[in-house]
Formats: C-alpha cells, sequence, structure tokens
C-alpha cells in the first residue's frame, strides 16, 4: 500500500473515531468519500464460469445488468480520466477498483492503470488471469498496486469451471511473469490476491489449490462462499421490495444449493486451516462468511433466506460503481440496479449524496440494515452479528 493511501486510511478511520460512523447518520448522508471506486471498464469475459451470470447467459439477473447491460462497449480513456479528475475531488481519495468484466481484454488496460497509479490513485485490478502472460511486464511498469485473480481450484478443476482447457496454465504462466518483473525491477507491487469462490465443483479441492499455487507466493487467500439468489429468495423479496429494487434467480446455473455435499465441504475447510496453520509464513487466509459450527453450513446453503452473521450491510456508505456507459449506481455488481445517474451530466461528488442515494441507503436502514435478496451477498455475509446488549457488556468489562 503506498504512503498516500495509508494516509488515506488514517484519516477516515480517525474522523470516524472522532465524528462517528456516517452509517450511524439517520439521514444517510456521508460526510467522508467513498473507500472505493469500482469500474466496469467492459462488457465482456473471454471464459464462461458455470457459477456466473456472465457466463450462464442469464439475462434476468441485476448481476448481469450491472456486468453486461445493454450498452455493449469499452470504457473510454477520455471517460476514465474524467472519473479520475472528479475522483480527486473526495476527501480521502477513493481507492480504484478496475473489476468488470475482464479488464485485461480492454485494449488500453495498461493506460487505464498508469492513468490511475500517475494521478496517485491506489489502482487494482480484479481479473481471471487469461491474458496476464502478455501483460505482466506492462502492468507491473504501470506501478499497479494489486492484482486480485479470480480461481476456482487445482488445474482440472479450474479450467473445468471456466469452461477453458489451458486457463489455469495461463493465469499460473501470467503471476510466474509477474513476479520476476517484480524482482528485476527490485518493487513489491503489485501484490497478487487469490479469490476462490467455493461451489459444488470445489469445494473438496481447496487444499489441493493451496500447495499448487503456494510457490507463487501470493499476499493472501480468499475463500468465498457462493454468493447467490435462489428463485425462492427472489420471489420473497419481490412481493415485499419489487419495482425499483426487483431481482431474479442469480449465480447459480445447474448448481443446486440443496444438493452439496456439505459433510465433505466442512472436512475440507477444517483441512484448509490446520495447514494454514502448521506452515510458517503462509499467505493470508481469509474465509468469508467464516462459520463457527457444522450447523452453520446447514443454515447458508439449505436455508439461504436466514442471514449469517450480521444483517447490517454497509457498502452503499463504502463504494460506488460506474458502469462503462457512465452510470453510477450504490455499491457494486450484486446491489440493485439504482441508478445515481451520469458522469456525462453530473459529477461523482453530487452523487454521492443526491436523492436517490440517500433513498436507497435509508431504504436499507428502515428495513433492518438489508433487504431479503441480500442474504447470501458478500456484502454482508462476513459482516459480524450484532453484538447482544450481554455480549456487548462483557466485551466492555473484559
Amino acid at each position: 500500500m503506498s504512503a498516500r493511501s495509508r494516509l488515506a486510511t488514517l484519516y477516515r478511520r480517525t474522523t470516524e473515531f472522532v465524528a462517528g460512523d456516517d452509517y450511524d447518520r439517520p439521514d444517510g448522508r456521508c460526510r467522508l468519500g467513498p473507500e472505493w471506486l469500482v469500474l466496469v471498464v467492459n462488457n465482456f469475459c473471454n471464459l464462461h464460469c458455470r457459477m456466473c451470470d456472465v457466463g450462464l447467459k442469464e439475462s434476468a439477473s441485476v448481476f448481469w445488468a450491472h456486468m453486461i447491460g445493454d450498452d455493449r462497449r469499452n470504457m473510454s480513456l477520455e471517460m476514465l480520466l474524467a472519473i479520475l479528475e472528479q475522483a480527486s475531488a473526495f476527501r480521502p481519495r477513493p481507492r480504484i477498483g478496475l473489476a468488470f468484466t475482464e479488464p485485461l481484454i480492454h485494449p488500453r488496460i495498461v493506460e487505464f492503470c498508469r492513468a490511475a497509479v500517475g494521478r496517485g490513485f491506489f489502482c487494482s485490478i480484479t481479473t481471471n488471469g487469461f491474458m496476464l502472460p502478455q501483460l505482466a511486464d506492462a502492468l507491473v511498469d504501470a506501478g499497479l498496486s494489486e492484482i486480485t485473480i479470480s480461481i476456482d481450484g487445482p488445474e482440472e478443476v479450474h479450467d473445468r469451471v471456466r469452461g477453458h482447457v489451458g486457463s489455469f496454465q495461463r493465469l499460473y504462466a501470467g503471476i510466474e511473469k509477474v513476479n520476476e518483473a517484480k524482482r528485476r525491477r527490485r518493487v513489491f507491487h503489485p501484490r497478487i490476491r487469490f479469490s476462490y469462490t467455493i461451489t459444488d465443483e470445489n469445494a473438496t479441492t481447496m487444499l489441493e489449490f493451496v500447495r499448487a499455487v503456494e510457490p507463487l507466493q501470493p499476499t493472501a487467500l480468499c475463500f468465498s462462499h457462493l454468493n447467490f439468489i435462489t428463485s425462492e429468495m427472489a420471489a420473497a423479496h419481490n412481493a415485499a421490495h419489487g419495482g425499483a429494487y426487483a431481482v431474479a434467480r442469480s449465480n447459480l446455473g445447474t448448481i443446486e444449493p440443496e444438493r452439496i455435499d456439505l459433510d465433505a465441504m466442512w472436512r475440507a475447510l477444517g483441512e484448509l486451516k490446520a495447514y494454514a496453520r502448521s506452515r510458517p509464513a503462509f499467505p493470508a487466509l481469509v474465509i468469508v462468511p467464516d462459520l463457527a459450527a457444522r450447523d452453520d453450513l446447514d443454515v447458508y446453503y439449505r436455508e439461504p433466506m436466514r442471514f449469517v452473521g450480521g444483517r447490517s450491510c454497509t457498502d452503499p456508505w463504502r463504494m460506488m460503481m460506474v458502469r462503462t456507459d457512465g452510470t453510477v449506481i450504490p455499491a457494486h455488481s450484486r446491489c440493485y440496479n439504482v441508478p445515481l445517474g451520469t458522469i456525462r451530466e453530473t459529477t461523482l461528488s453530487a452523487m454521492w449524496n443526491n436523492v436517490q442515494a440517500l433513498a436507497f441507503r435509508r431504504t436499507l436502514k428502515a428495513a433492518g440494515g438489508t433487504l431479503p435478496a441480500c442474504a447470501r451477498c458478500c456484502g454482508v455475509i462476513g459482516k459480524p452479528a450484532a453484538p447482544t446488549p450481554a455480549r456487548a457488556l462483557s466485551s466492555l468489562v473484559r
């Protein structure tokens, strides 16, 4: 993390400590700007993941609307520069995430990174890594801060889930080239992180995957339980919050959560944790949500309308996303399709606290912190449960 980024984080945390968290304001207004500005730089992907609405062509979902939309295009460099100029008005500055749909197939992605870094922004890319062998040296030269590689298992499993034989070898070779470029230039960035979505295909191969990628020396390994909306969840949600917040079945494809072998998954998670504890200097291991008991898996996959952990999603207070056409939405790709406006007509700072943004935040708060379809979203599954009064008192006593 750059010195500027560390100072921005310190400023944010200090302000929240002194003045209080914006999330606690009843009017929905944020005094601080977003922590993250996530950019959809293109509407294309070169792989066909079996749990992704894009790969599955599930065009009814909100995820599809944000990732693909009605306007198939690459974000222009001119639009990116306008976004960066507007983002500079926030104090502290947000981090820039080039995350969707597959940023490394954007023909000017290196220029995008160079522009963001050159203007003092922390810049991260989330990618399937397929194009990384060709771009490794240029991305290191551009000063990219972080690369998150989306990956689905050891070679055979990953290639099957991604629908492309050889995709694992390509990302592996790409990371090797990034590491070699960092060594030659004697730099520590970009940091390498792996993001592993747990599905019925790869729930028992997590440890095999870790052993396969350990030589690449990643900074962190993140294992996330599947984010999804079932038909039943969509129906219950739409009955109460249809219209502007309507959703559809999402990110499941042929996966049936109730048929996943949860005993095998629980054993595999235990083996993964034991292995991490046994290894000195093991990368940061993140499991989202890190369920405490085997029964919690039953709740997560068999009762998906029950919340696991906390119920308060703070993402609309922490981030905003810009689509390829300049349309801005609160939070990120899994959130509801609530356009706040477009940078062609107004500014990011104006949209951050405009009528639509405030109404959405207040809607979430009025509903208890989330809506029914949020129960298995990345914005909430990792949040800790709110302490009961007894727990809160005991923590103060300790």
